[in-house]
C-alpha cells in the first residue's frame, strides 16, 4: 500500500519544517532541483555483452597468471583474502566495470557514503569464515568488536503517526507480539539432521524437508495461513523482505522470508547490532585490499615481474575452460585487449553476466534460459547536504531512519557516528529504494528512458515528504546510483533450483563464487563462496 504523499507534506509543514509561511505562499515558492549525477555501474559493458556488439583488435597478446579472480565484490576479495593468508601472491584481480562491486563507496565535500551495501550485522554462530576475517582485519579482537564500527544509538527510528518513534516497528500488537515469539522458539530450532533450520551461510542450514516445503510458497501465503492480519506487521515484514531481498512478501518465497528473522541468532530484529562506516562495506572491502596488499594498476604491468596480487582495472569479455587452465579474454579500462592464460579462475560475478561471458554455461548444469533467479532493481541516491535539516518531534535523528508505508526503504546518515560531535558541516542522507511496484523488466526499462528530474522524483519522494521540497535548497548535490540488477531475489523454489545447486557443487579448474549461488545478496554469504573456492584451489 503506497503512501499519500500530500498526507506527510501537510504535516511536515505543520510542523514547520519548511518554515511558517503557510500553505498558499509555499506553493508559490518551490526550489529547483538540486544538481542530481546520475550513475548506471556497469551498464555500458553489460548491453555490450548482451548484444555481442565487441570489435576486437587483431593480434591480441597473450599473457599469463596463475590464478585468475574475475570481479571485485565480496566474493572475489575473500578469495584474495584467502589465498593472500595462505601465502599465495601469485594471482590477478580483474576488477570489473565496478571497484569493489556493490560494496563501492563514494567521498564528495569531505563526506564518504555507500554507493551499495551499507552495513554487515555481527556474524551468526555459523558464519565462522566472517569471524576469521573480521579478526584477520583488526575489526574483532580480544572478545570485542571495533568500537569505532559499532553503530551508536539512536540507531533506528520510525515516521509513525506523525511524529518518529525509536524501532521500526511500528505497534507491539498480538499479532506482532505472536509473531516473533514464533521466531524465538524457530531460532534455535534443529531439523532432523542436527542443523538449526535457517543459519547463515546458507548451506548451514537444516534440509529438514518439512521445513523446506515453506520454500514452495510466498511468505505472504504463509502468513495468511498462519492468521496474520495485522496491517502494521505485515508492512514491517514486507518492509524488511525488501530491505534484504528487493522485493516483498508477495514475491520471496516464506522460507527465505522466516530465514531472515531466524538465521542470526536472534540479533536480527528492530534493535539488532551491527557494523558499519560511514562509506559501508566499501571500508570492509579497502581493509580487505589493504589485507592483501593489491596493488591496483590500470594497464598490464608489462614492467612488473609477477607474481604479485595485482589488482587490474579490466574486465572479462570471455571465459572458456580447457584441459590445462582457463583462457580469458580480457579488456582494460583504456581498451587494451589480452588472453589471458590462468591455471585456475573464479568467476565472482553475477550470474547474469556470466551466462553471457563463460562460453556453454550448460556444460556446468546451469542452463540460463531454466536456472537464471529473477534480479531486483534498486536505486542508491545519496543527498549531499550543508548541515543537517530541522527535524519533527520525537526520537532524534538516527543512523536508519525510515517513513511508515513509504515507496523506499529510508535513508542512513553517513555522518551518524559524527553527530555527538557537533553538527556536522556537510552530510549526506543515503537513500535506499528497491523497486518493487512493477515487474523487474519494467522497471529496467523505466531506468533506462527516465530523465534525471523523474529518477530524483521517485528517490526524494520520501525525504520531501519528510522535510518537504524545501530541503531542495540545502542539497548540494543528488548523487543517484543505478543498479538494474541489484541482487537476486529467492523467490518460491530457489531452494531447489537445480542450476544453483550445480554451481554450488561444481569443482574444476573455473570456479564459481558469488551470492547468487545461494540465491539472495548479502555478504556473508558472498563471502562464504569465495571462501570455498579459494579452498579448492588451495587444496584445504
Amino acid at each position: 500500500m503506497k503512501f499519500s504523499r500530500r498526507r506527510f507534506l501537510t504535516h511536515a509543514l505543520g510542523t514547520s519544517l519548511v518554515g511558517l509561511t503557510g500553505y498558499s505562499s509555499f506553493r508559490q515558492f518551490v526550489p529547483s532541483l538540486p544538481e542530481i549525477n546520475i550513475d548506471f555501474p556497469g551498464k555500458n559493458l553489460g548491453h555490450t555483452l548482451r548484444k555481442a556488439s565487441i570489435t576486437l583488435p587483431e593480434n591480441i597478446p597473450t599473457v599469463h597468471t596463475n590464478i585468475a579472480i574475475i570481479g571485485s565484490g565480496a566474493a572475489a576479495l575473500t578469495v584474495a583474502w584467502q589465498l593472500s593468508r595462505a601465502g599465495r601472491n601469485d594471482y590477478l584481480l580483474l576488477e570489473g566495470p565496478e571497484y569493489n562491486g556493490n560494496n563501492r563507496g563514494e567521498i564528495q565535500y569531505g563526506v564518504p557514503y555507500p554507493t551499495g551495501a551499507h552495513y554487515l550485522p555481527l556474524p551468526s554462530v555459523e558464519s565462522t569464515h566472517i569471524q576469521q576475517l573480521l579478526t584477520d582485519l583488526k575489526l574483532y579482537q580480544d572478545g570485542k568488536y571495533d568500537e569505532l564500527a559499532m553503530i551508536q544509538i539512536p540507531s533506528e527510528r520510525l515516521f509513525y503517526q506523525q511524529h518518529w518513534q525509536e524501532g521500526l516497528l511500528p505497534e507491539n500488537d498480538l499479532d506482532s507480539k505472536r509473531f516473533f515469539r514464533f521466531v524465538e522458539q524457530t531460532s534455535n530450532q534443529r531439523g532432523q539432521d542436527g542443523k538449526r533450520l535457517f543459519a547463515i551461510p546458507l548451506v548451514s542450514s537444516s534440509d529438514d524437508n518439512q521445513w523446506r516445503m515453506l520454500e514452495k510458497i510466498t511468505f505472504a501465503q504463509w502468513l495468511q495461513q498462519q492468521g496474520y492480519r495485522s496491517t502494521t506487521l505485515l508492512w514491517y515484514l514486507d518492509y524488511c523482505c525488501r530491505d534484504d531481498y528487493g522485493q516483498g512478501i508477495n514475491q520471496v518465497s516464506a522460507w527465505a522470508g522466516l530465514h531472515y528473522f531466524c538465521a542470526r541468532d536472534n540479533q536480527q530484529s528492530e534493535h539488532s547490532t551491527v557494523l558499519s562506516w560511514p562509506d559501508g562495506l566499501n571500508e570492509l572491502s579497502q581493509r580487505m585490499r589493504q589485507f592483501c596488499q593489491l596493488q591496483s594498476v590500470q594497464h598490464w604491468p608489462k614492467s612488473v615481474q609477477l607474481p604479485l596480487p595485482i589488482a587490474l582495472n579490466a574486465s572479462a569479455l570471455s571465459i572458456s575452460e580447457h584441459d590445462q587452465g582457463v583462457r580469458i579474454l580480457m579488456q582494460t579500462a583504456h581498451g587494451e585487449c589480452y588472453w589471458l592464460e590462468a591455471n585456475h579462475a573464479v568467476c565472482a560475478m553475477p550470474l547474469y553476466i556470466a551466462a553471457y561471458v563463460v562460453k556453454n554455461m550448460a556444460q556446468y548444469g546451469f542452463d540460463p534460459a531454466k536456472h537464471m533467479p529473477a534480479y531486483a532493481p534498486w536505486i542508491v541516491g545519496n543527498f549531499l547536504m550543508r548541515g543537517l535539516p530541522a527535524e519533527a518531534a520525537g526520537v532524534p535523528l538516527s543512523w536508519d531512519n525510515v517513513l511508515y508505508q513509504g515507496k523506499g526503504l529510508g535513508y542512513v546518515v553517513a555522518t551518524h557516528q559524527q553527530i555527538r560531535q557537533g553538527p556536522p558541516a556537510y552530510t549526506s542522507f543515503t537513500t535506499y529504494t528497491a523497486l518493487n511496484h512493477d515487474t523487474p523488466a519494467n522497471i529496467r526499462r523505466w531506468m533506462l528512458s527516465a530523465s534525471p528530474a523523474e529518477i530524483y522524483a521517485q528517490v526524494a519522494s520520501e525525504l520531501e515528504s519528510i522535510y518537504g521540497v524545501q530541503l531542495r535548497s540545502q542539497v548540494l548535490q543528488a548523487r543517484l546510483t543505478l543498479r538494474g540488477h541489484a541482487m537476486a531475489v529467492p523467490q518460491p523454489g530457489y531452494l531447489s533450483n537445480p542450476g544453483l545447486l550445480a554451481l554450488r557443487n561444481h569443482h574444476s579448474r573455473l570456479h564459481f563464487a558469488h551470492s547468487d549461488l545461494s540465491g539472495f545478496s548479502i555478504f556473508e554469504e558472498a563471502s562464504y563462496w569465495g571462501m570455498q573456492a579459494a579452498e579448492h584451489i588451495l587444496g584445504l
